[in-house]
């Protein structure tokens, strides 16, 4: 239950929670984080506030969306928007292999008077350096989250943030605004790309859904995009085996511009509760590379479709 905002005391986008709707979400994260510590993960709780210039240019396409303020000392901050730049700036210098579990709340300014709030409460697995492959990667989150993520209803869609990144590299496109109009689904933006550059599949990237996307995709796309693509067709169908319903989205990109190969997101009756995928670039940000993979839940929108 949420409670009245009728006076205007609370700032739009934010909202008091009470009963259920408080305890559900920690018990989750919770029962979450002490089976992740017993399957040996390193449970972490980076902090609330860091500096904005981690950030910068470099996570979510649309840069208003941060919440942004100004330290003691001067400093320009941001309030969590995300757990995997605060994993691999800890984990940046490290050699080691590492798991690593985390619950808690992200901060992301929404849509005014879109009724979606900007504190997110999440749980996730961070997995670096490590050699299992993506699609295992997925199943094991899918098994570390079972008693709260309801597998039998869950929808999976599998893309490639790869096929995208070696688009631009063909063409030339500048990577970051080719990735951004994408995520918005700028039907017409990309057609001027696609004729342009001279690459009609730019302009059939958002329809590639589906069953049918994998053989349209196959036969339009150089000999460049092989391997990704197959990495997508891989894990989609080792996913299947294992009794979920998975399908092809060639046109996602994710939130962020930091993935690099496999992205995964899920959905319940149509509200998106889980994402993630690989980011192997992302560690060079902060110094040294390193192989990475993540998966997050979004308990506010699971406990939408679930209570």
């Amino acid at each position: 239950m949420i409670w009245s905002n009728s006076k205007g005391s609370i700032p739009e986008g934010w909202y008091e929670l009470q009963s259920g709707d408080v305890i559900r979400p920690k018990c989750w994260m919770l029962s979450f984080l002490e089976k992740a510590e017993s399957s040996g993960y390193a449970v972490i709780d980076p902090p609330l506030l860091e500096y904005y210039s981690h950030y910068q240019n470099l996570a979510l396409f649309d840069e208003s969306a941060y919440y942004r303020l100004f330290g003691n000392d001067g400093e320009l901050l941001v309030m969590r928007p995300d757990y995997t730049l605060q994993i691999a700036r800890k984990l940046a210098d490290g050699h080691e292999p590492m798991r690593v579990a985390y619950a808690g709340a992200v901060y992301r300014r929404t849509v005014k008077h879109s009724g979606q709030p900007h504190e997110r409460q999440q749980l996730g697995l961070e997995w670096v350096d490590g050699e299992e492959k993506d699609s295992h990667l997925i199943e094991s989150f899918l098994d570390m989250t079972e008693g709260v993520l309801p597998t039998d209803r869950l929808t999976i869609k599998i893309g490639s943030a790869a096929v995208i990144s070696l688009i631009a590299k063909e063409t030339g496109i500048q990577e970051r605004t080719f990735r951004k109009i994408l995520a918005l689904r700028n039907l017409e933006s990309l057609r001027e790309l696609a004729e342009s550059y001279h690459y009609p599949l730019i302009a059939k990237l958002p329809f590639l859904i589906g069953n049918s996307a994998l053989e349209e995709l196959r036969t339009e796309a150089p000999e460049s995009l092989k391997e990704a693509i197959d990495e997508v067709d891989e894990a989609v169908k080792h996913l299947r085996t294992i009794g979920l319903e998975v399908s092809y989205d060639f046109g996602q990109t994710g939130d962020f511009d930091y993935y690099s190969g496999l992205t995964v997101t899920g959905s319940v009756e149509g509200k998106r509760v889980l994402s993630g995928g690989r980011y192997d670039s992302l560690y060079g940000h902060f110094g040294h590379s390193r192989r990475a993979f993540g998966m997050s839940l979004d308990l506010e929108q699971l406990d939408e479709v679930i209570k």
